[in-house]
C-alpha cells in the first residue's frame, strides 16, 4: 500500500489513487495509515530513512498546492499532509493520504509526490467507473482473491500496465506506455 511513496511518490507508475470496496474501507484504512505512519522521512544517507526530499523547489510547491487543495476541497486528511522542516538540506514532505471521491483535484492530477487519495466503491462496475474517469492511464493495480474479477479488471482499466496482486513489479524488457493522456505510446514494444 506504501507505494505511492516509492522515491518520494517521483515515479510516473506511482499509484496517486487507491478505490478500495466500501465493506473492507474502514478496517483497510486503519491498518493502512498505521503503515505509512512508520514510514521515516529523512536524509538518504541514513539508514533508517524510507522517504527522501522531493527534487525540487517546484515539485515541492506543486506537491503541497495538491494537499492545500484537498483540504480545501474537503477531502479527510488520514495521515500527513505537511512539509517537514525539522530535516536539513531538502524540501520534505510527510507522507500524506486522503480519503475523498474523484471529482476533487488530489484525484484527478498526477502530483509526482508522496499523496495519495482514496475512495470507496461498491461494485465492481463501480470500481472501473471510478477507476477509468481520469485523463491519465499509465499504471494501475487490482487485489482480489478472485481471478476472474482481475482479469475483468485488467482488461476493463485504461491503463498501460495492470498489476495483479502486486505492484511496480515487471521484467525491465517488458513493453510500457500509457493511454489517454499518459505516455506517447509504447517502450519495448518490438
Amino acid at each position: 500500500f506504501a507505494m505511492f511513496a516509492l522515491n518520494q511518490g517521483e515515479v510516473c507508475t506511482c499509484p496517486s489513487r487507491a478505490l478500495v470496496q466500501e465493506s473492507i474501507a474502514d478496517r483497510f484504512l486503519e491498518m493502512a495509515v498505521e503503515r505509512v505512519k512508520k514510514i521515516k522521512t529523512g536524509h538518504p544517507l541514513d539508514t533508517e530513512t524510507m522517504i527522501g526530499a522531493q527534487a525540487s523547489k517546484q515539485q515541492f510547491d506543486k506537491i503541497i498546492g495538491c494537499i492545500d487543495s484537498g483540504r480545501n476541497e474537503g477531502a479527510q486528511l488520514l495521515t500527513g499532509g505537511d512539509a517537514r522542516h525539522d530535516v536539513d538540506g531538502g524540501f520534505y514532505i510527510e507522507p500524506t493520504i486522503f480519503k475523498g471521491n474523484n471529482n476533487m483535484k488530489i484525484f484527478q492530477e498526477e502530483i509526482f509526490g508522496p499523496v495519495l487519495s482514496v475512495t470507496t466503491f461498491k461494485d465492481f462496475d463501480d470500481a472501473m467507473r471510478i477507476a477509468n474517469d481520469t485523463v491519465y492511464g499509465l499504471g494501475a493495480g487490482v487485489w482480489s482473491r478472485s481471478a476472474h474479477t482481475s482479469y475483468r479488471a485488467g482488461r476493463a482499466i485504461e491503463a498501460g500496465r495492470v498489476w495483479t496482486n502486486c505492484y511496480h513489479i515487471y521484467p525491465a524488457h517488458a513493453a510500457f506506455g500509457g493511454y489517454k493522456q499518459s505516455g506517447i505510446g509504447r517502450e519495448n514494444h518490438k
